[in-house]
């Protein structure tokens, strides 16, 4: 019986020291923060793609940090309308509670950028169309503005 308890103890006391130790270690954006927007905001946030601003690095990322800590508050990122009443969707970008705890976390810890060796090696993504070529594109020859309402 003693043995048992201390047993338990002893891994009860193991595993609050780990949680604790993790628990004190900052969130730093190439530990802990860049894999989820590799995973989850990459795709549109990076040169020539839908996104207004590039996540792909440190200095992209970090004045944006305040941004990102709303928009992942509200689920407002990665945008997903798909009713979620039917079924998940191999497609959903949706953050889960963990990534979002971790945003959160890393932007009120100062939004750290930590040691860039342990930031995972940057995607490759495929040139050109990514849905296939479509049937018609139009070439504007002369930037205009559109204005934000009428036509």
């Amino acid at each position: 019986m003693h043995v048992l308890l201390r047993s338990r103890v002893l891994v009860f006391t193991s595993l609050l020291g780990t949680a604790l130790a993790a628990a004190e270690r900052p969130v730093t954006f190439h530990k802990d923060v860049l894999p989820i927007l590799q995973h989850r905001c990459q795709s549109c946030h990076r040169p020539g793609e839908v996104a207004p601003m590039s996540l792909l690095t440190y200095e992209e990322s970090r004045p944006w940090a305040k941004a990102i800590r709303a928009a992942v508050v509200q689920r407002k990122m990665p945008p997903w309308f798909a009713d979620p009443a039917h079924g998940r969707f191999l497609n959903d970008r949706a953050l889960s509670t963990a990534e979002i705890d971790t945003l959160i976390a890393w932007v009120d810890g100062g939004a750290l950028e930590g040691d860039p060796q342990e930031a995972p090696q940057p995607l490759k993504f495929a040139d050109g169309w990514r849905i296939g070529e479509p049937d018609l594109v139009l070439e504007v020859p002369a930037e205009f503005k559109i204005p934000a309402t009428g036509t």
